[in-house]
């Protein structure tokens, strides 16, 4: 089973998206903050999907955040989400195979993106 990392300082964005990867049968680990996401992946044996919120005050940003998961899991896919950066900025600043899901976004079009990525489809 693909286990995503959900982190979203927005309890009722984060409950979502939590919905969303729990509908695709994703395992589910969540974190409100850079901080927590860190310890998070590394206290998790697999993770296949990061999706994280670009600003996130405080602590590490999404950025900073997607470079330290890949340390831990060179391999994980980063999903970003933000209302405020551009694609140019995720293709600039982003790790490899990233994608950026603009808020606001619906939970029917996050499952997309994380099906997609997940390769569920």
């Amino acid at each position: 089973m693909a286990a995503i990392l959900i982190v979203e300082d927005e309890p009722f964005v984060r409950m979502m998206a939590e919905d969303a990867a729990q509908q695709l049968g994703l395992e589910l680990l969540s974190a409100t903050g850079g901080e927590a996401a860190i310890t998070a992946a590394r206290t998790a044996r697999e993770l296949q999907i990061l999706f994280t919120d670009i600003h996130m005050p405080p602590g590490p940003d999404g950025w900073t955040l997607a470079w330290a998961v890949r340390e831990i899991h060179p391999g994980v896919r980063v999903i970003y989400t933000s209302g405020q950066a551009g694609p140019e900025e995720c293709a600039r600043l982003g790790v490899p195979e990233a994608r950026l899901l603009p808020k606001p976004y619906t939970q029917s079009e996050l499952a997309a993106v994380i099906a997609d990525i997940a390769g569920h489809r």
